[in-house]
């Protein structure tokens, strides 16, 4: 069907054109001149009284992908971080194999020590069942290396008493990270902890990634 300005022409032409346009129509089956193109004339007419429905609708439609998009990015970022502490985990393990080979006889394992709640506080430790936050102050936790390249002992003290230890492996943290789990709960010693916070400070202390 030709196409023309409708504001650039004299009624008996926009007349001529629509004819014109209705006969290509009925050519096609998509009209018949059945009183007098009542049909098409309907669903013109239900077409404009649904155009505030259809916007409404677009408007729907492109918050939601608007959304999805928000989402995705956020998921690119969170990705992006998770290879960054891969490559940055990697990085140093070739770094500390390249300087000591295997360990000397009286080297000593690097350590870190923190109260309950000074973890609590940086989000890192997020519960340990039976002990309430009020107690926190009187648990000492302990993050130390071991022999094993990317293995660390966690122990702890508990008004003198020792808490069960616990390996954690950095690798697996970093899984953990990749597949979205926040929190990690360690079944023997009932310790619950943040995932991304607990390898931020593994990294901070002991690799020396900001």
């Amino acid at each position: 069907m030709a196409l023309f300005d409708p504001n650039d022409t004299t009624i008996e032409k926009l007349k001529e054109h629509i004819l014109k346009n209705l006969q290509i129509l009925e050519q096609h089956k998509l009209v018949t001149p059945t009183e007098d193109y009542q049909e098409i004339l309907t669903s013109i007419a239900k077409d404009i009284c649904n155009q505030r429905k259809y916007r409404q609708r677009r408007k729907q439609d492109l918050k939601k992908i608007g959304e999805t998009v928000e989402r995705m990015n956020k998921k690119k970022k969170y990705y992006g971080e998770a290879v960054t502490y891969y490559q940055e985990y990697v990085k140093a393990c070739v770094n500390n194999l390249s300087k000591g080979g295997k360990s000397k006889k009286g080297d000593k394992r690097k350590t870190a020590k923190y109260s309950a709640q000074k973890l609590y506080e940086k989000g890192v430790l997020v519960e340990i069942e039976k002990v309430p936050v009020s107690s926190f102050k009187a648990v000492t936790i302990e993050f130390s290396t071991t022999d094993q390249a990317g293995m660390f002992e966690v122990s702890g003290k508990l008004s003198g008493f020792n808490i069960d230890k616990i390996n954690v492996v950095f690798e697996n943290l970093l899984q953990l990270q990749y597949e979205g789990v926040s929190t990690l709960k360690f079944e023997d010693s009932g310790v619950v902890v943040n995932v991304n916070l607990l390898i931020f400070l593994l990294n901070k202390k002991f690799y020396g990634v900001e």
